[in-house]
């Protein structure tokens, strides 16, 4: 048997197994925005512990590759800003939604490709945002 719906944490997942005594579980929109989700939850059921957050210029990286992608698929990118709020660095001051807002209106991919970099590289050097 296979759990799913809503597993958005290692904590989740852990509990969901042992609640439902499933032989697996499946990862839906968490992954979306957050594709470290998987490392952190084999982690987590082997070790017990959360691993520390990724470096914030590996999400931007792993997401501008993403993204791009997507782009060879669909032309555009897909309301890449949308988990905006859960990188770390983003929460103080509304930055991600400032971000997500802003991305999300862009008119060219570039644009928002453009603007990604950008946040990423600012948060990574600590540079202040405003809201």
């Amino acid at each position: 048997m296979i759990a799913n719906g809503d597993i958005t944490t290692p904590e989740k997942a852990r509990h969901v197994l042992e609640y439902t005594g499933a032989d697996g579980i499946m990862i839906g929109r968490a992954a979306q925005g957050w594709p470290w989700i998987f490392r952190e939850i084999a982690h987590y059921l082997a070790n017990g512990t959360i691993l520390p957050e990724p470096p914030v210029e590996e999400i931007r990286d792993t997401l501008l590759g993403i993204w791009t992608i997507c782009m060879n698929f669909m032309e555009s990118t897909p309301a890449c800003g949308w988990r905006a709020n859960t990188f770390p660095g983003t929460a103080k001051a509304g930055r991600g939604a400032v971000f997500r807002d802003q991305v999300n209106r862009a008119e060219t991919v570039e644009q928002q490709l453009a603007m990604t970099r950008e946040f990423f590289d600012r948060l990574a050097t600590g540079e202040e945002m405003a809201a």
